[in-house]
């Protein structure tokens, strides 16, 4: 009970508190490169029946990054037409997102693949430095309360596994061009590029 009325407070900052990215802070190109279908073999998009094959032509992922900081509201890079929301790479495997800020750690970064209300979940890490226990227990009920929002349909079971299965990794292992691999990708981050820009980023319900 507990834990379910933080998370319901943490979701009420989600939406009340706008993420603000102050100067200095640290800022990292991130390339993000879903695996070619999803764990179970089908395909991101399209129709399942059609696989990967040429002629389901949207198959590949519409991806987008939620940075989830604790008790502070996700924010989610897209490209927002209208009352619908776009990845900045429609139908592609990878997608570079730049200028993103990482800090304060610990810090979640959530990989969905974008769809009309209940999106696909790629992959959930959590980025680390030297904090303590319990600032990462406060980045797991941000990212609780995170799922809930872009992924209503899924069942609580199902939101608390992929929580629960968030990978977790020093920043520092991530930072330096390598690639970082998780369940369904891997990404790449690197000091972001001069000049680069954190493309706009709405949040919204889904």
């Amino acid at each position: 009970m507990k834990r379910v009325m933080k998370t319901a407070a943490i979701a009420a900052l989600v939406l009340l508190a706008p993420l603000k990215i102050h100067a200095g802070e640290a800022t990292y190109d991130i390339t993000v490169k879903a695996d070619g279908t999803k764990a179970n073999g089908s395909p991101w998009d399209g129709i399942a029946a059609l696989g990967n094959s040429k002629a389901n032509v949207n198959a590949a992922p519409d991806i987008a990054v939620c940075v989830v900081k604790a008790n502070a509201k996700p924010d989610c890079i897209w490209r927002p037409e209208g009352r619908r929301l776009f990845s900045l790479c429609q139908n592609a495997f990878s997608c570079r997102f730049p200028g993103v800020a990482l800090q304060p750690l610990p810090i979640g970064l959530v990989f969905i693949d974008i769809d009309v209300r209940n999106h696909d979940i790629i992959d959930i890490v959590v980025l680390t430095g030297n904090e303590s226990p319990a600032a990462n227990a406060e980045i797991r009920e941000s990212l609780r309360a995170a799922m809930s929002i872009l992924t209503p349909n899924h069942s609580e079971d199902t939101k608390e596994h992929q929580v629960r299965n968030a990978k977790v990794m020093p920043l520092a292992d991530c930072a330096s061009g390598k690639p970082c691999h998780l369940m369904q990708s891997e990404f790449v981050s690197t000091p972001a590029s001069s000049g680069a820009n954190l493309a706009e980023a709405i949040w919204g319900a889904v």
